[in-house]
């Protein structure tokens, strides 16, 4: 009995500080309801996260190396992707709401940010998004919440992307990621890479 009871308190104590941690609702599946789109085209799978970064507005504004912003980025909680069955399953959408220590030495006073890529993190992404919210972390007072999104929220920022298109899904408006530069390629892009080249040299010297 005495050992039921002490699991019970145990598990009690694990529910409470999972309940007690702070939240951040990102989502774009809602209100304008507007698509992500890359080039064009509904994100399919990809990758949509919350942190805050190291980096400057304009330093995010002028990327040219999706590598310089991964550096600067410290994630809150879990990721996910566009697609999920939380957003119907339709590309280009996304809905979650991450969760942790906002008043963590990391977090605490610091920035809401919103990336999103193409790929399945920001140094693999091609193509990006950055929203910075005016709203920062904070500890639990009783319980730190905030919410983000594209441009749907008057403290979202649009750093990187922007408005434009038209969404797949019922005419509605849509939102286009921005391409970066310092993408490094996988090995076996590399490789077909120096062999063509090479290839191109032999028949040069023909």
């Amino acid at each position: 009995m005495l050992k039921t009871l002490l699991r019970i308190s145990l598990a009690s104590i694990a529910m409470a500080g999972v309940a007690a941690a702070g939240t951040v609702t990102a989502l774009n599946f809602g209100g304008e309801f507007r698509q992500v789109q890359a080039g064009g085209n509904a994100v399919s799978g990809g990758f949509v996260a919350v942190g805050t970064s190291s980096l400057s507005d304009a330093a995010i504004t002028n990327l040219t190396d999706a590598s310089v912003l991964a550096n600067s980025f410290t994630q809150f909680g879990d990721s996910t992707s566009f697609g999920t069955a939380a957003a119907s399953n339709f590309a280009g959408y996304f809905t979650f709401t991450p969760s942790g220590d906002g008043g963590a030495a990391a977090f605490n006073g610091q920035e809401i940010f919103l990336i999103g890529g193409n790929g399945n993190s920001i140094a693999s992404s091609s193509s990006l998004f950055v929203v910075r919210s005016s709203l920062t972390f904070g500890a639990d007072a009783p319980l730190f919440s905030a919410a983000i999104g594209i441009g749907g929220n008057a403290t979202d920022n649009i750093l990187l992307g922007a408005n434009g298109g038209t969404s797949t899904v019922g005419g509605a408006p849509a939102f286009q990621m921005a391409d970066v530069g310092g993408i490094i390629p996988e090995p076996g892009v590399s490789i077909l890479a120096l062999f063509s080249a090479g290839l191109l040299v032999l028949r040069r010297r023909r």
